[in-house]
């Protein structure tokens, strides 16, 4: 008598639920070594980009004999002049401007007429052969690291066009020039003018308060100004849009590379400067808006004024500001911001 047998075939419940299980797991064990592969690689990039804008930054200075000025103030008033000051003119050309020529930038260089016109004409939406507002949406992938995920444009308060309104439609960078590791007083924590320069106020920045960074307002540094060392000092460093959580998430705006809004000096030149006196990375909103920051795990990448580029982890020694005394030079992260503190840093140190 002759009986049938029933071949099976698939899975039953049970293997099915194993199988996928054991994928679960594989997968849970790749996917963090895809994303750290990733962001290696974005790393990578960013490093590259900062290498790029050294190298152009001694070009620069090679062809001026000169870095450019951090930015430019047109016209230049002579003495305080109260709630107007430079209120048409307040947005100036930074270096980052400048610099486009020696990026491979030369066409965008001209299309703006940097140096030609002030960047507050080039502001102005009236369709003439002046109007620039549309040239400085054309973002430079140069002064963009891969691993910031915010907008390629600004969608935040930027630029100010005579009488108004705010343009808003800016290309944005992630590098900004180093101005200074001090504070000029509680509320300023960056500083355009240099020491005895006019300013907004009736008393200008003093000794202990003048930028000690390679850049500054109306002045351009040479290589010879930097006391400390070419290769002890940071010239550049990178600053993200936003970070944080899902649930509580930290504008840092980045910066833009064309010009910066300088109608209140000590707050608004943070488009283009950033500063020591806040620490790394730091989850305070207004810190963040004027120092540095990254998505890079534990630090940010930073160019010194040598053409290197060095990660900076974000608990290097730094004294937040305020201190005893807050005008001092005194951690490590400050004497890399500074030109000339002339103070030894230790090997190790970073």
């Amino acid at each position: 008598m002759n009986t049938k047998r029933t071949i099976r075939k698939g899975f039953t419940l049970v293997e099915l639920l194993v199988v996928i299980a054991i994928i679960g797991v594989l997968v849970g064990l790749l996917l963090p070594a895809v994303q750290a592969a990733r962001e290696a690689a974005r790393r990578m990039q960013c490093s590259n980009h900062l290498k790029q804008i050294g190298l152009g930054l001694h070009n620069y200075h090679s062809t001026y004999q000169s870095l450019p000025p951090g930015y430019i103030r047109y016209p230049k008033p002579t003495a305080h002049a109260g709630p107007s000051f430079n209120n048409n003119t307040r947005s100036q050309w930074a270096w980052g401007a400048f610099l486009l020529p020696q990026l491979e930038e030369g066409a965008l260089f001209d299309e703006l007429r940097v140096g030609q016109i002030p960047l507050s004409t080039a502001l102005t939406a009236d369709g003439s052969i002046l109007d620039k507002t549309e040239a400085i949406k054309k973002s430079v992938a140069t002064f963009v690291c891969p691993s910031d995920d915010g907008p390629m444009v600004h969608i935040s308060n930027q630029l100010y066009a005579p009488g108004g309104p705010w343009i808003t439609a800016v290309a944005k960078s992630n590098y900004l020039g180093v101005n200074t590791t001090r504070r000029w007083h509680s509320g300023g924590r960056l500083t355009g003018p240099d020491q005895g320069e006019f300013s907004q106020w009736t008393i200008p920045p003093g000794p202990t308060t003048a930028p000690n960074g390679i850049f500054l307002r109306d002045k351009a540094i040479k290589f010879r100004d930097v006391l400390d060392g070419l290769s002890n000092t940071i010239a550049v460093a990178e600053r993200v849009y936003s970070q944080g959580t899902p649930t509580r998430v930290i504008d840092c705006y980045a910066g833009i590379f064309v010009g910066t809004d300088s109608g209140n000096e000590q707050l608004t030149i943070r488009k283009t400067f950033g500063g020591f006196s806040s620490p790394i990375n730091s989850i305070s909103g207004t810190e963040c808006q004027y120092g540095f920051s990254s998505h890079h795990p534990g630090g940010i990448m930073t160019l010194f004024a040598d053409g290197s580029v060095h990660f900076i982890t974000d608990s290097i020694e730094h004294i937040r500001f305020p201190t005893t005394n807050n005008r001092d030079v005194d951690s490590v992260l400050e004497k890399l911001g500074s030109r000339n503190d002339r103070l030894v840093i230790d090997e190790d140190a970073f």
